[in-house]
């Protein structure tokens, strides 16, 4: 299986965060954001694995080379200008082609799922329907209604997408960030920019093209998108590994030891801490509530953490009081 991640954009809403790093080579519980959708796409036996990039395009690349293991090809496609979706995949047409179904993510889609086998039962699904597409879709609250969705027709296919019902008896659901395309795809791509749901599969759905939409009921998606919801998407994941019990438990923790850094954790209700085993704490370090601390990061004496997340390589001076913060 062939993937391209899309990793380009500003990540404007993440910032100061995103003035240092690409959004998809931020953090999450110490794994670039990348290295989610890579985890979940190479259940599918990746071979090939591309990521194109723009903004700070250096911290995408050591972010994708740290994640992407040495029997995985990797490859990198600079867009000098922001192409969107569909041009993404167009601009990374010679390193995808060549297979009936390839893949398309985007880098920040940081989701859980209870299920590790989700992309290869996705598979088989598309690959049963014939279809041109196959999208991961997932229940949201607001989706169809403050929130552009897919609408989904009784049978599974996708009837459209926005926020307008295209067709009676449809239901709108959250694309999730992933999906599945069929080497028919090529010749509907447009040269340059484009967005891969509006511009070209959307007129394919008028011209009767199959369009799947694999729903996903148990699959939390998380937003990324600011520093509050980042902050809120750690918590929840702390959360759930902190109960054995929880059917995401087990999910997150593959993840961690698959993509992730060595790690210790400690999850005494309520305190809950992911730290990296290459961090160093000071002694006099005080930890309250959930606190996540990154490869190599150094907190001296004195300071205090509450409620947040160190990213890698950074130094929390002594005495320092945070509350609430990603520190980059």
């Amino acid at each position: 299986m062939r993937a391209l991640i899309l990793s380009a954009g500003f990540g404007e809403r993440l910032r100061p965060l995103t003035l240092k790093r690409a959004k998809p080579a931020i953090e999450f519980l110490n794994i670039p954001m990348l290295g989610y959708p890579y985890f979940w796409l190479s259940t599918l036996g990746l071979t090939d694995v591309v990521f194109n990039t723009h903004y700070l395009p250096e911290t995408v690349r050591q972010a994708a080379m740290k994640i992407v293991t040495s029997d995985v090809n990797l490859h990198f496609s600079h867009e000098d200008q922001i192409l969107g979706s569909g041009g993404g995949i167009w601009n990374s047409r010679f390193d995808l082609m060549g297979e009936k179904t390839f893949a398309v993510a985007n880098a920040d889609g940081v989701v859980i799922d209870p299920d590790l086998d989700l992309f290869k039962k996705m598979l088989s699904a598309h690959e049963d329907a014939d279809a041109l597409a196959s999208l991961l879709v997932c229940p949201l609250e607001g989706v169809g209604q403050k929130i552009p969705g897919v609408w989904v027709r009784r049978d599974g296919f996708v009837a459209g997408f926005g926020l307008t019902r295209p067709e009676p008896e449809t239901y709108c659901y959250h694309f999730a960030s992933y999906m599945l395309l069929s080497d028919r795809i090529w010749p509907f791509l447009p040269e340059g920019s484009s967005n891969i749901l509006y511009d070209v599969l959307q007129p394919r759905i008028a011209q009767g093209e199959r369009v799947l939409a694999f729903l996903a009921d148990q699959l939390t998606w998380f937003e990324t998108g600011n520093q509050n919801d980042l902050l809120a998407a750690t918590q929840s994941c702390l959360d759930h590994l902190s109960r054995p019990g929880s059917p995401y438990c087990g999910v997150i923790r593959e993840i961690l030891h698959r993509v992730g850094p060595p790690y210790h954790m400690r999850s005494s209700l309520p305190k809950k801490r992911l730290i990296a085993d290459s961090a160093l704490l000071d002694a006099n370090v005080k930890l309250d509530g959930f606190v996540v601390v990154g490869e190599r990061a150094k907190i001296e004496a004195n300071a205090r953490l509450t409620d947040s997340v160190v990213q890698s390589d950074v130094t929390v001076p002594a005495s320092a009081d945070l509350t609430r913060q990603v520190v980059i």
